[in-house]
């Protein structure tokens, strides 16, 4: 439980502590120092903890599942932060939970896992979530291809890529630990994104500034390492379950942010039936995590 609170705070907190810094630094090169900076500590985690005991086997018939992981999670942490940028933070995690749906509906598909009853139920709540959380939005979402429709859309292909990543992570499983595996990802994708980055940035930030961009790597590295252990001591369902209030956490800091720091970030726009429809995706994604595929539709 310890562990699942620990990812799911680290990940609320996350587009609250990265959108007020997109005025000093690039959105490559702040992806860039996420992936590399999560890589190192990650590194240094596993050495301190392991040694040199490592379970990382690179082989043809795997890297194929490796270059897609790869690519996949560099398109999904670039495609989330645009997102982001062009929406608000509780906009970017209630969108961001399609990516476990599409996950769910990826893993019953490729592999050929049962679709229950509950978890159809739950995705029908997550789907009148989404709708409520939209309800002021909905007439004018794509009328028009605006700043924030076109946000929509990036958040939506980040959700895509990310269960395509979570697919092939699945197979990649079979031949890394879990933490050796996020550490090859984090440090390989980064390198896509040297070339186009300009990490000088960091160097002319304001302690403020520089202090959230050296947050975004170690949220990334404890998120990730934190989710790691909680599905080693606890059942994945309830992991899941636990996670899912990532957008009631954002929406909760996005507040406290606004009475303590409002000049860091505009005010969300969104009503009560906004919070409500938070809410209800939160619920919808819970109770499809915590129903067993025991009985298919």
């Amino acid at each position: 439980m310890a562990l699942s609170l620990t990812t799911a705070l680290m990940w609320g907190l996350l587009p609250v502590s990265i959108a007020p810094i997109f005025g000093s630094v690039d959105p490559i090169t702040i992806t860039y120092y996420r992936l590399a900076g999560g890589g190192t500590i990650l590194l240094i985690w596993i050495y301190f903890q392991k040694g040199m005991a490592v379970k990382a086997n690179f082989t043809w018939e795997n890297l194929p599942y490796l270059v897609l992981a790869v690519i996949m999670i560099a398109a999904n942490y670039y495609l989330w932060l645009i997102g982001l940028k062009y929406t608000s933070p509780s906009t970017a995690q209630v969108m961001i939970q399609i990516a476990p749906m599409l996950l769910l509906i990826g893993s019953v598909w490729l592999f050929k896992e049962l679709f229950s009853r509950k978890q159809f139920l739950g995705l029908t709540i997550f789907v009148i979530g989404l709708l409520l959380f939209f309800n002021n939005k909905l007439a004018t979402l794509f009328d028009n291809l605006n700043i924030y429709s076109t946000g929509i859309l990036l958040l939506l292909f980040a959700a895509i890529t990310w269960a395509i990543y979570g697919l092939a992570q699945k197979r990649l499983l079979r031949d890394f630990g879990a933490l050796e595996l996020i550490f090859v990802i984090l440090m390989l994708a980064s390198m896509l994104f040297l070339p186009f980055a300009q990490p000088h940035q960091a160097f002319v930030l304001d302690s403020l500034s520089l202090g959230l961009l050296i947050f975004g790597g170690i949220n990334t590295a404890i998120a990730y390492g934190c989710f790691t252990a909680a599905m080693h001591y606890w059942e994945t369902p309830r992991v899941s379950a636990v996670i899912a209030v990532v957008p009631i956490l954002t929406l909760f800091f996005g507040s406290m942010q606004q009475l303590l720091w409002p000049e860091l970030l505009p005010p969300e726009p969104i009503n009560n039936l906004s919070i409500v429809g938070a809410i209800i995706v939160v619920v919808g994604s819970s109770i499809t995590a915590l129903s067993r595929n025991t009985k298919a539709v």
